[in-house]
């Protein structure tokens, strides 16, 4: 993987995978994409969606 991977998820339902990218513009996601998709036998499809705020990042759960 390369360091704009910053996580990867195997999941069930609609797709395989979900992959958390970390770009600096849509230039950098194209390159990237080609690398990883396009050139790839194995990636059938891909569809993107982009974040246009965080709710919440981190992993913790707070205990009640």
């Amino acid at each position: 993987m390369t360091s704009q991977v910053q996580q990867c998820y195997y999941v069930a339902g609609a797709c395989d995978f979900v992959l958390v990218l970390l770009v600096r513009d849509m230039a950098q996601y194209t390159q990237l994409t080609r690398k990883l998709f396009f050139q790839s036998n194995n990636v059938k499809r891909f569809k993107t969606l982009v974040a246009m705020s965080n709710v919440k990042t981190g992993l913790q759960v707070p205990a009640t």
